[in-house]
């Protein structure tokens, strides 16, 4: 995890650990983005492609579209905003000298942070009152003799735990590569091939059966739900998507405002410097 020297000074250890954790979100947030909108291409593609040679279309195309829109949307603002991808006004910053530049910079990043903690606060409000009395959780469940709450916890400490989630699912989407690598160079010949073979067909039945367990918990829901028309699916999930979006711009900008502080140079985000692409392609500062 957070694996530093054994001398490493109190910064690096903080940012060894800072970095640990926004690297597992961003392999998470391409990951959601990269299904999200191949999944939403194919349903769009074979939805017209039934409407014009079968006159019927497909019943959750609109649900599912509409769903998956917004995970593009908000899930794509922590990543737009780790990329310094995100559109800002440079007139009055480009004419400070760099130390101003920085103070702003800072100002800006943290402002922005606070805004969008602020904004996550009121789209919880929003969630929670579409939610009304729905319960797709079990109030707790035991475990090891402990009772650990699921439909009770607050949805601040459940989008925390999301947030733990995407980290580590993160890393092993990182680690694939690796671990793919490693099978192909131990194993020769057909036992490749079965390993591959069993690794998918486990892969394949641990997704079959996560979503088997979510659609059974949807239709088992309780309480007054307004849903989504032919999915079935509470409308408050989908909004619960913007809090967690939301959260995550937000706490990059937070770390922007956070290496500005603890580097020499300036920072549009934790990794992309405040500068500008030269005539010739180069870089220089901004």
């Amino acid at each position: 995890m957070c694996a530093v020297t054994a001398n490493a000074s109190w910064r690096q250890r903080l940012v060894n650990c800072f970095l640990w954790i926004d690297r597992g979100l961003d392999s998470s947030e391409r990951a959601v983005l990269v299904i999200a909108v191949l999944t939403m291409a194919t349903v769009s593609i074979v939805n017209v492609g039934l409407r014009n040679l079968t006159g019927s279309s497909l019943l959750f195309a609109n649900d599912l579209t509409q769903a998956l829109l917004v995970i593009i949307t908000f899930m794509g603002l922590g990543l737009g905003a780790r990329r310094a991808r995100h559109i800002r006004v440079s007139a009055i910053h480009d004419l400070l000298p760099p130390a101003a530049r920085k103070v702003l910079l800072i100002l800006t990043s943290f402002l922005t942070a606070g805004l969008l903690f602020a904004l996550t606060g009121w789209a919880l409000d929003y969630a929670r009152s579409a939610q009304r009395s729905c319960r797709i959780l079990p109030e707790a469940i035991e475990v090891g003799g402990l009772s650990v709450p699921l439909g009770a916890m607050p949805q601040p400490l459940g989008m925390l735990l999301v947030l733990v989630i995407m980290t580590l699912v993160g890393h092993a989407i990182a680690t694939a590569p690796g671990t793919g690598r490693q099978i192909r160079d131990r194993f020769k010949g057909w036992t490749r091939w079965l390993v591959l073979i069993i690794s998918a067909v486990g892969l394949g039945l641990a997704a079959w059966g996560l979503w088997e367990f979510a659609t059974d918990l949807i239709a088992d829901r309780s309480g007054r739900c307004r849903i989504m028309p032919s999915t079935g699916l509470p409308v408050y999930l989908v909004y619960l998507i913007v809090p967690l979006g939301l959260t995550l711009g937000a706490v990059q900008f937070g770390l922007a405002g956070l290496r500005n502080l603890i580097s020499s140079d300036n920072y549009l985000s934790w990794h992309q410097r405040d500068e500008y692409l030269d005539a010739e392609g180069g870089e220089s500062d901004g």
